[in-house]
């Protein structure tokens, strides 16, 4: 569930409400951020805008709530539940990505289930929005399509780069991409856990674990603070290139 608290403007960060697109700090990175001012005067259904903490279900593959997720900051996993029951995280996603954009591409529902990974900062906005706004202002019908592409590109790398090679090429080439598309202006990226690391790999969590720890002692991974971590690439990227 996500927190709420006093109404204001979103740009301040105490508050979780109903959501001001024109005050947003961050619009740039957004979904909406080729629309005018004016696009989001007479929204027949609002915006929504929450931080949930980690580990929240923002929604379950197979269902449908009608609602698109932008991510203003933090980072959303999609895992994808077989018929066995056996899961897997088929890619993670963070600032400025939106999710559930399969709804507006006539499918019934979700296809992944999506978890918060870190504490997450998003804006839930209605499929009916969506379309209204795509009705108005036909630039964001350009938008969508691209980052219903952007993703599938992502995807593809990730299950390429995650699916081949030993476990050490795995875990190096995990660590590489949590780098390039996760980490803070000063380069450092949080490290997700090494169950979810498993999940993305398709290896065991002790190898895993046994992998991260060889990075840290030869000094290729090591922590910036808290979490957070940074990481040799030129090293990782030797690791990866070796067969």
């Amino acid at each position: 569930m996500g927190n709420e608290s006093g109404q204001t403007f979103c740009t301040n960060a105490e508050w979780i409400g109903r959501a001001h697109c024109d005050k947003c700090h961050i619009r740039q990175l957004m979904l909406f951020s080729e629309l005018p001012d004016t696009a989001f005067h007479n929204l027949l259904h609002p915006i929504d805008h929450f931080i949930y903490p980690p580990g929240s279900v923002l929604y379950e593959a197979g269902s449908h709530k009608a609602f698109i997720y932008s991510i203003r900051r933090g980072i959303v996993k999609l895992k994808h539940i077989a018929e066995d029951g056996s899961s897997r995280i088929v890619r993670l996603l963070g600032n400025g990505a939106a999710i559930g954009l399969e709804l507006l591409d006539d499918a019934k529902s979700y296809h992944h289930t999506a978890i918060a990974l870190t504490p997450v900062d998003l804006c839930k906005i209605p499929v009916s929005t969506i379309r209204q706004l795509e009705s108005d202002h036909p630039k964001l019908c350009i938008h969508v399509g691209q980052q219903l592409q952007n993703q599938l590109n992502i995807a593809d790398q990730w299950i390429i780069a995650l699916s081949t090679g030993a476990a050490r090429q795995r875990v190096a080439q995990l660590v590489l991409l949590l780098e390039r598309f996760f980490s803070e202006d000063n380069g450092a990226f949080i490290l997700i856990n090494r169950e979810d690391m498993a999940a993305m790999t398709g290896i065991a969590i002790e190898t895993v674990s046994r992998m991260i720890a060889e990075f840290k002692r030869q000094k290729i991974l090591y922590r910036f603070k808290d979490n957070y971590y940074m990481c040799n690439v030129a090293a990782l990227q030797e690791i990866c290139s070796n067969s």
